[in-house]
């Protein structure tokens, strides 16, 4: 029980207190942001032309982590090498890629509209 609690146990709690955080963080300042705009008389209701096109980047780059996952997957058993490196690099790779389709999409959704 102690080595769960002083091992992995302090990495859990320091990423959850860290990820709790930073969702605070971004509703605190975006609550501010709101509270600026209305006394300033701008219209909050109307949202940036960005967010829009959020859930296209977001799967898009899910998408891109499970290419990534499965092709480092076939790279480790048909080449028979037992390194963890492909994984994470992998998924970087391809969520990348995946980033960058997605800008490309996105803005040819704009032209289009």
């Amino acid at each position: 029980m102690n080595d769960f609690i002083f091992g992995p146990g302090i990495v859990l709690i320091v990423l959850f207190a860290a990820a709790g955080y930073t969702i605070y963080t971004f509703i605190k300042a975006s609550h501010l942001e709101r509270m600026a705009k209305i006394e300033k008389g701008i219209d909050t209701a109307s949202s940036p032309n960005n967010a829009q096109y959020l859930i296209l980047k977001l799967g898009m780059f899910m998408v891109g982590i499970a290419i990534g996952l499965l092709s480092a997957h076939f790279v480790e058993k048909t080449f028979q090498i037992d390194e963890v490196v492909f994984y994470p690099s992998f998924m970087l790779l391809f969520g990348g890629i995946g980033l960058i389709a997605s800008f490309f999409w996105s803005k040819k959704l704009q032209r289009n509209n």
